[in-house]
């Protein structure tokens, strides 16, 4: 193409023909700008197709993190059900005048052992931190990155409350619970934990240490829910990000 392109020029010269010469110039420098131009445009559009792709993989793992955190919170919320079911069973037992079998002991030395269970449902590991940090998720959608550090900074916040909240059910614990049981954790009897069911039932600071791990166990349900329900708001927006 090129030989071409030379042989023309040259019969033009050798014409002496410098008009058509001229325009034939033009119309290869016209030519050669068009072939540019196209060349600039396909890898514009190659560079978008590998953005476009690289902001739907982002957004994929995004999504991915936050269903998984929806899981933590979920399993977390369920379990602090079960321990407060079985607190508040434990409570029953006291309350009422006739005693207790093996299978209702055994709910109580449950609820005992887990009396002082209360952690965070810590967010997963951030495989996205450098992504943000360097501004992906801000160029991609500005508004969508404002209700994720919203989202973050929340999940921060209420792990914050529940972890003074579980600090302090831990000296409750200490102070109120344990010198009212003896603890066999090194298996020497049946059972890990030892209790008189009569001296329980009057001993109001035995109740209210249950009362309280049962309402900060409460407090942080709630807090879990808010969790994951600002969790399934971002997956609604993320969702409709990548159709």
């Amino acid at each position: 193409m090129i030989n071409f392109f030379r042989i023309i020029r040259q019969q033009l010269l050798a014409e002496n023909k410098f008009s058509r010469y001229l325009l034939y110039a033009i119309g290869e420098i016209v030519l050669v700008v068009i072939g540019i131009l196209i060349a600039l445009s396909i890898n514009n559009w190659n560079e978008n197709r590998k953005q476009k792709l690289n902001d739907i993989k982002f957004l994929s793992n995004l999504r991915y993190e936050i269903e998984l955190d929806t899981l933590v919170f979920a399993d977390k919320i369920t379990e602090y059900n079960l321990i407060n079911e079985n607190l508040i069973q434990t409570l029953q037992f006291l309350i009422r005048p006739t005693g207790i079998n093996e299978n209702e002991r055994q709910i109580v030395i449950k609820a005992i052992s887990d009396l002082e269970v209360l952690t965070p449902g810590y967010k997963n590991i951030e495989r996205n931190d450098l992504k943000l940090a360097d501004g992906t998720l801000d160029f991609i959608d500005s508004n969508l990155n404002k209700k994720y550090q919203q989202y973050i900074e929340r999940v921060k916040s209420n792990n914050d409350i529940i972890s003074k909240l579980g600090e302090s059910l831990q000296f409750v614990v200490l102070q109120d619970l344990y010198p009212k049981v003896d603890l066999d954790y090194a298996g020497l009897t049946d059972n890990r934990i030892h209790f008189d069911l009569e001296k329980l039932r009057n001993d109001r600071t035995f109740k209210n240490a249950v009362n309280r791990s049962i309402q900060y166990r409460n407090i942080s349900i709630l807090y879990m829910n808010n969790q994951k329900a600002k969790a399934y708001e971002l997956l609604i927006v993320l969702k409709e990000k990548l159709k």
